[in-house]
């Protein structure tokens, strides 16, 4: 069940002059996710096929000074396409090692990760974890829908621990401490949209980026700088996502930097009444790409109501003259709700927080809409 109500002192998005969105992105930047680094000196990839289990291992490397930093991501392509597909790109949070059956993918053991506390993983990738990712990303169903898919490993770019996130991956390689793993994680995805650009079989005009949770706020915050992702996906994204901070239900800004205090930069401002900017501005940065948010009836800390209105605010930014169209919220029936607005999308499925099936064909079918060749 939603709850809340729509603070009065919000204000909608105006289209953002050139001025304006550098302006907006830096108030972000300086209040919640810190800086995301500059493009790096460069990036070389290597593929290899792995036709025997359906997917080419990409073995990228990049260098900064005289830094290097390796990792690896998996790429899915339709085996009936006869022109170049639009791409999806994401982070997993166990990565292709997560998504293919024990022994395709090899584990990196410098990654920390999150994993259920029932695996009793500590963080790193055994051989358990192996294959259970494989239901949130329905790969005959992305490839039936003529999309490709690029995945690679969150905690492999920026381990997803406080401490250990200074050792390995990012931090060390982009020596700029004053960021939060939000901001790498969205350097993470760019990156991705750097290797895909150069596989011939991939419409470099149709790339999209997704996320759930805190991948999904990375999405949004990736979304807001890169002008080549056509459309942007974030599920169940919450506080420093879609979920604005002066809506006050569920996970607070406080909340997460407690739990979290890598996420954001060192510095980050918790308090609502003090932020310049809020989570309509992020969204709003998105424009004019396609964004579809998806939520959870059960996910109350995830703030679907919150991430709704603040939806609705941001279409302005898209040029829409009016968000009155909007169905108000109280009128949304329970088991299940989707609403479209020209480049802007919406769903509300029930269950708590997860990817599942029913949010990818929403998604597909939103995405094969706004990004079909022209």
């Amino acid at each position: 069940m939603m709850v809340g109500c729509l603070p009065e002192l919000w204000l909608g998005c105006a289209p953002l002059p050139r001025a304006e969105r550098s302006r907006t992105r830096q108030a972000l930047a300086d209040a919640l996710y810190g800086q995301v680094p500059q493009a790096p000196d460069w990036l070389r990839c290597q593929r290899h096929e792995r036709r025997e289990d359906g997917f080419s291992l990409i073995e990228i490397e990049i260098g900064v000074a005289k830094r290097r930093f390796a990792v690896q991501a998996a790429l899915w392509l339709p085996s009936e396409a006869k022109r170049p597909v639009p791409l999806i790109i994401g982070l997993d949070f166990l990565g292709p090692f997560g998504i293919l059956p024990p022994g395709s993918f090899a584990a990196d053991p410098q990654a920390r990760v999150y994993a259920s506390p029932e695996w009793q993983a500590d963080g790193q990738l055994i051989p358990a974890l192996a294959g259970q990712s494989r239901r949130r990303w329905p790969l005959e169903q992305i490839a039936a829908q003529g999309f490709g898919l690029l995945v690679s490993c969150y905690g492999s770019w920026v381990p997803d621990d406080p401490d250990a996130c200074r050792d390995h991956g990012l931090y060390p390689l982009l020596g700029q401490p004053d960021t939060g793993a939000i901001s790498l994680w969205a350097w993470a995805l760019m990156r991705l949209a750097d290797v895909a650009v150069d596989f011939p079989e991939i419409d470099a005009q149709r790339l999209s980026i997704c996320g759930h949770s805190r991948l999904g706020k990375a999405a949004l915050w990736a979304g807001a700088h890169d002008p080549r992702i056509a459309a942007v996906w974030a599920n169940n994204s919450g506080c420093a996502g879609a979920a604005p901070a002066r809506h006050p239900v569920g996970e607070r800004l406080c909340d997460l930097v407690s739990r979290f205090p890598h996420w954001l930069r060192r510095d980050a401002i918790t308090d609502p009444a003090k932020l310049p900017v809020d989570q309509h501005q992020l969204l709003a940065l998105c424009a004019p790409k396609a964004l579809y948010l998806s939520e959870a009836e059960a996910d109350v800390w995830a703030d679907p109501l919150g991430s709704y209105f603040a939806l609705s605010q941001a279409a302005l930014a898209w040029g829409q003259k009016t968000n009155a169209h909007w169905p108000d919220p109280a009128s949304i029936p329970p088991g299940g709700w989707s609403f479209h607005a020209g480049a802007l999308g919406y769903h509300l499925r029930p269950g708590g927080h997860d990817v599942l099936v029913q949010d990818w064909t929403q998604v597909l079918a939103f995405l094969s809409d706004k990004l079909r060749a022209g």
